[in-house]
Parts: C-alpha cells; structure tokens; sequence
C-alpha cells in the first residue's frame, strides 16, 4: 500500500502498510498516540493512546490504563 500526504504545499507518496501519530496536547502536556493502518481505499484506527487524562481528554467507556497509558 502507499499513503500520499500533502504538506507544506509538497505532494509525497510513502509506500507503507501502517504509520504512529504521536503528539504532545498543547495544554495539559500528555502524549497521545494513534496507530493508523492503510488499506487500499481508506485509513484505518487500528489504536489509540493517551498518556493521562484532563479536560476533553477523558478516555472512553471500557478503556484499560496499562503502564500509565489509557
């Protein structure tokens, strides 16, 4: 599979099967982490994590929290 991103006005294609989103949230400071899968029509959420949890940050119904993780 590939995936083409458009950035800063610059078009470029990667040729991978899956991809991690990591960021850092602006106020509370936490981590967040997004493990995305590409298929041949779509991306898909396979995953994700956040580092704690604050204001509109709360993890959702059934979440587990392993190793300071949700």
């Amino acid at each position: 599979m590939s995936l083409c991103i458009l950035a800063a006005g610059k078009t470029v294609t990667l040729s991978v099967a899956a991809f991690t989103l990591s960021w850092t949230h602006s106020v509370e400071r936490t981590r967040w982490q997004e493990d995305w899968k590409v298929t041949s029509s779509s991306l898909q959420v396979v995953e994700a994590r956040i580092e704690g949890s604050g204001a509109g940050m709360e993890p959702p119904e059934g979440a587990v929290l392993k190793e300071g993780w949700w």
